[in-house]
């Protein structure tokens, strides 16, 4: 186990060091001079003309900073949040400096306003002026930064959608102030936020018991726009262990939509829909993640792989067609959307519309691509089955009845007889 953990810490560290790290200096007004940060620019920032990159503020620019670096970049890799920009705030902790606090009201002192206020008006619209940002802000902080933090939460017009806690150091001041930011306003917004806080086994009992009180508290609004994470690591041997396991959580919630369709997901949201419900909240998901997060993925085949079996066994795969569309005008590429549409033609038995769209399917497919095989296998099923179907019966063999009895109505034919 020691090895497994020291081998995770050296990946991280790699990861976090091989990555291009600007340090950088930001005027400031607050502060009469400048102030340094740490910057990474993910790849593709500077040529991707497209795309843009939420953005995490870290409020220490040591350890935390390298710990959320090196996590970002592994979940990116794997698919499971975007790409993010991630700045690296230098912090002075020191007694009424950068996040400090007033004792009695846990209001900000005057330096923490003026740090406060350099985060909110001159370093993310330095940000923002300067690099590829989305809207989508996270700002980061543990112990006497993870309190300060929440004073975000009051802001009327939100500036940050999710805000860590790792270990805050709240007290009964905090907790009383959190009750004055009137946090229901959020569920009418049209935008999601997300909270996170932390604590561990090492806390001070007096701290815990604050946690847990700020966790009921929260909870007990039912806010359905602000979404709560509140973890609590018992089992870590030390407080830097829990720091270290605490992005698993963190990403996982604060991108909790960005991931492709779990089981999970597919269990609760999806399995009872019918087939058009079913494209609709695929359709649903992507316009969400591009809207909340600013990044421009296309629909994953995993997840059109995930709906599939929805379109074609319910309602006799009526919205294949749907389907096969919608695929075609994500993927114009992809032999993929061309192929439910051939499906659809199929089971309607429109032969003809089916042969077609299969072999413009089959002509989309790569040669080396080793299920072109299979695939061609719907060709020749279809190109018998028009062989093999039945012939229309010649015109001039058509039985003459219903012609016939078009001509006359026999019942007019028997008036003009008795007339006679």
């Amino acid at each position: 186990m020691r090895n497994l953990i020291l081998a995770a810490f050296l990946l991280l560290n790699s990861v976090a060091f091989a990555q291009k790290i600007y340090n950088k200096k930001v005027s400031s007004i607050q502060f009469n001079a400048d102030r340094d940060i740490k910057l990474y620019l993910p790849e593709g920032h500077d040529t991707d003309t497209i795309r843009k990159y939420p953005v995490a503020i870290v409020l220490n620019n040591d350890y935390l900073f390298d710990i959320y670096l090196g996590n970002s970049k592994i979940y990116a890799t794997a698919d499971l949040t975007p790409k993010q920009i991630v700045v690296g705030v230098d912090v002075d902790f020191g007694r009424n400096k950068d996040v400090s606090t007033v004792g009695k009201s846990g209001g900000l002192t005057t330096q923490s306003k003026k740090f406060y206020n350099y985060i909110k008006s001159e370093l993310i619209p330095y940000l923002e002026a300067n690099y590829k940002t989305s809207p989508y802000l996270t700002i980061v902080g543990d112990g006497d930064a993870a309190n300060f933090l929440l004073h975000f939460l009051k802001e009327q017009k939100p500036i940050f959608n999710a805000y860590v806690c790792i270990s805050p150091r709240i007290t009964d001041q905090s907790i009383r102030l959190l009750t004055t930011y009137n946090l229901k306003r959020l569920d009418e917004l049209d935008n999601q936020f997300y909270l996170y806080m932390s604590s561990n086994a090492f806390e001070k009992q007096e701290r815990k018991d604050l946690f847990e009180q700020a966790k009921k508290g929260l909870e007990s609004l039912e806010l359905k726009n602000l979404h709560l994470a509140f973890k609590d690591y018992k089992d870590v041997p030390n407080k830097p262990a829990a720091i270290v396991k605490a992005p698993t959580d963190i990403f996982s919630t604060i991108f909790e939509l960005y991931p492709r369709i779990s089981k999970k997901e597919y269990d609760e949201k999806i399995k009872d829909l019918d087939p058009l419900e079913a494209i609709k909240y695929l359709e649903s998901k992507y316009i969400e993640i591009e809207y909340l997060y600013g990044t421009n993925l296309n629909v994953r085949f995993e997840d059109i792989y995930a709906i599939e079996g929805i379109v074609i066994d319910r309602q006799d795969g009526d919205y294949l067609r749907v389907l096969g569309d919608f695929v075609m005008i994500k993927h114009p590429e992809s032999h993929l959307g061309e192929y439910y549409v051939g499906m659809y033609h199929e089971l309607g038995k429109d032969y003809e519309q089916a042969l077609f769209y299969y072999k413009e399917a089959y002509g989309k497919m790569e040669l080396s691509d080793p299920n072109t095989e299979l695939f061609y296998e719907n060709i020749i099923r279809i190109e018998n089955a028009i062989k093999n179907a039945p012939k229309d019966q010649p015109l001039e063999e058509l039985p003459l009845e219903e012609e016939e009895n078009n001509d006359e109505n026999p019942e007019e034919e028997d008036e003009e007889k008795e007339d006679e």
